[in-house]
């Protein structure tokens, strides 16, 4: 009996070394799409509920100061006290105003933020992968190498220039996973999920235009619009309301002081507001050109590939082979590593339509931008 069942045992053992994908056929992959990812910031941001609760705030306090404006005798406004409860109705129907903007920026900034954080993820996972296929395409020129070397057809010097270089790629993939995990731990942090947890991205950027208007034109909406702007310009709008309100304890010369200020600031964030936007605009000129070049050097490699594909039916090309030598496996790693070139490119200007939607008042995501890969 324990013969038979040491023998079960053996015979198991290869069965799960043969084929590891029986040991692990009950594991759920977990994938994540930008849409899932979205709707995880919005339920688990804290700025978010914090702004909800801000805008019911503002509403009491709204209501609050109206209720004691019911009645007002004639020429009540000149009495001192009847005046600040005209003054504290104005200063709330103020603090309405932007509290609501500040609700509406709110979800369009995390919008923004979880679109970097998911495309920088993308983009560090394609450079971890193409390190990873350059590595292995190096490990196998490394055995093919290690033949010549013993036929006479490989110097040692060259042998010990590619081991180098083995090095080199194996830090490179290291350096690079690591940069994947802090950007997965970054997503992970916005979306308000456990350390545990590490998806697979499954939405890739399709885009490679995007259309806006002139520059000045976005210039003038960012000025209006941007996030960067509003905010000064809602601190300006309390400090001219106060000009004519009556303070005690301040002086008029303290409030035009405190204007003067409010108007410096609000003109300090339209200039950085107008930088940013110009910025980016170009920033996005400069992605579609790279999208371009990189849509050419995929067809190219994909063409290369197909030719090498031919070599390799009718035996003038090997599959692996020394380096710089032609070989289908470095034709197939150069077509992958194109194509994820590509993916990134877009996932960059994903990411800066983003913004740029962002700090000119538009929406940050367009679900027509990105697809999902199964």
């Amino acid at each position: 009996m324990k013969k038979y069942l040491k023998f079960f045992t053996a015979m198991i053992l290869c069965i799960l070394l043969l084929f590891p994908s029986f040991a692990y056929a009950g594991e759920e992959v977990h994938t994540l799409t930008l849409e899932e990812a979205l709707q995880l910031a919005y339920a688990h941001n804290p700025d978010l509920r914090e702004a909800d609760l801000e805008v019911e705030k503002a509403q009491i306090l709204r209501n609050d100061a109206a209720k004691a404006l019911d009645w007002i005798p004639t020429g009540g406004l000149i009495y001192p006290e009847t005046q600040q409860i005209f003054n504290a109705y104005q200063q709330a129907e103020i603090g309405l105003s932007t509290a609501k903007k500040a609700q509406a920026a709110a979800k369009a900034r995390v919008t923004q933020e979880v679109i970097a954080a998911y495309t920088n993820a993308l983009k560090n996972y394609n450079t971890m992968e193409s390190t990873r296929l350059q590595l292995q395409e190096l490990e196998n020129q490394k055995r093919i190498a290690g033949m010549s070397m013993g036929l006479g057809l490989l110097s040692e010097i060259d042998y010990q220039k590619l081991e180098s270089n083995i090095k080199k790629a194996q830090e490179g993939y290291r350096a690079a996973q690591a940069a994947y995990e802090a950007s997965i731990a970054s997503l992970r942090y916005l979306l308000g999920q456990n350390q545990n947890w590490s998806p697979v991205l499954s939405s890739r950027a399709i885009l490679d235009t995007y259309s806006r208007d002139e520059l000045s034109v976005e210039l003038s909406r960012g000025l209006t619009e941007s996030v960067l702007v509003l905010q000064q310009k809602a601190l300006l709008d309390i400090e001219e309301s106060k000009k004519y309100w009556f303070i005690p304890n301040v002086s008029s010369d303290l409030k035009k002081v405190q204007l003067h200020m409010a108007e410096i600031d609000y003109e300090q964030a339209k200039r950085d507001a107008k930088s940013t936007i110009e910025q980016l605009y170009y920033g996005i000129d400069a992605a579609e050109r790279q999208i371009e070049a990189a849509k050419s050097a995929l067809a190219a490699a994909e063409k290369d590939l197909e030719i090498a594909k031919l070599k390799y039916e009718v035996g003038a090309i090997s599959r692996y082979a020394m380096p710089g030598s032609e070989s289908l496996s470095s034709a197939e790693v150069a077509a992958k590593t194109a194509r994820m070139n590509l993916e990134s490119f877009r996932a960059d200007l994903a990411q800066m339509k983003a913004q740029f939607a962002f700090l000119t008042g538009k929406e940050p995501y367009d679900l027509k931008d990105w697809t999902v890969i199964e």
